[in-house]
């Protein structure tokens, strides 16, 4: 985790930043601010003690209780952990015309209707299980360092303050923004340089994945993209000499050794969580090096378990 993120409330899809003004140039500089500040890594995220009061009329409002008795059960936590992506979207576009609007006449001051507005989509997030006080995990320093002042950026974390999250226990959560992280992989996927064999693999362990609510064409990417996310993950073993099975340990290039045959070609790249594909963003942790032997036993198994819960 490179940076920690202050909010009201636990995050669901999105989140957003203020820029100075409402400006295309003051909107650039915010997201390229987020951008470099979270990078390619994964932010924290803290539950302000305080919650903001909304423009002159929202008192009552039901959603704005119910979202401030919400913020009380968490008041103070570290919640959740996100990726983000940077995208061209705005906002509006994320959540769409009525809930920006909605968002902007609660919140938004003196007529300035551009809070939050340069929106990150989430694409990936965890649960922090124990949700414990910020202040069981950082110090008094690192907690007036990172939160003792308002920002409205990120606030990057030192190597002491990751250090002290690195124990924490995530839960994987779905996120209904993972298909942008998805769909802006794709273009590299459809460049093509793809094993044929690793293609053919990788739509054999999609095969019972339904991918409820995406399109048929959303459908034939997101196996795209896996095959390309496949393919990429062997190159990252085969480079780092790392050729053995992931289960029962057989060493495939002390198998071919003086025989001529390509150690690589006696593994099999297999899909850990296929049912997650097109839904979750996946990354290279959900691929594994299987001999086919195993290869054959992960899919009994997970015919089996399908077979159990059918």
């Amino acid at each position: 985790m490179v940076a920690a993120k202050a909010d009201w409330l636990v995050a669901d899809h999105w989140i957003g930043f203020t820029p100075s003004d409402d400006t295309l140039n003051a909107r650039a500089r915010c997201q390229s601010t987020i951008h470099s500040q979270a990078g390619v890594g994964y932010v924290v995220e803290y539950i302000t003690q305080t919650f903001g009061e909304p423009n002159p009329g929202f008192e009552t409002d039901p959603k704005y209780l119910d979202e401030r008795a919400a913020h009380s059960l968490v008041a103070g936590r570290l919640v959740a952990v996100h990726r983000l992506r940077p995208t061209a979207r705005s906002l509006r576009e994320i959540i769409g015309e009525e809930d920006f609007a909605d968002l902007q006449d609660k919140w938004a001051k003196s007529g300035e209707r551009y809070r939050w507005s340069v929106a990150f989509p989430i694409i990936e997030s965890y649960s922090v299980v124990s949700r414990p006080y910020a202040t069981e995990i950082f110090s008094t320093t690192a907690m007036r360092r990172v939160f003792g002042h308002p920002s409205a950026t990120l606030r990057p974390l030192n190597d002491e303050e990751r250090a002290a999250i690195a124990d924490l226990v995530l839960e994987p959560r779905s996120t209904s923004n993972a298909w942008l992280g998805i769909e802006d992989e794709v273009a590299m996927a459809e460049m093509g340089g793809i094993d044929p064999r690793i293609r053919t693999l990788i739509e054999k362990d999609l095969a019972a994945s339904a991918m409820e609510g995406l399109t048929a064409e959303q459908r034939v990417k997101a196996k795209l993209r896996a095959a390309w996310l496949a393919n990429k993950f062997a190159k990252q073993r085969r480079d780092a000499g790392t050729l053995v099975c992931d289960h029962c340990g057989y060493d495939a290039v002390a198998r071919a050794s003086g025989t001529g045959v390509r150690p690589r070609s006696l593994l099999d790249v297999h899909h850990k969580k296929p049912l997650d594909e097109g839904v979750r963003y996946t990354t290279v942790l959900d691929f594994e090096l299987l001999c086919p032997t195993c290869h054959r036993f992960a899919h009994e198994i997970m015919r089996v378990a399908r077979l159990a819960t059918g």
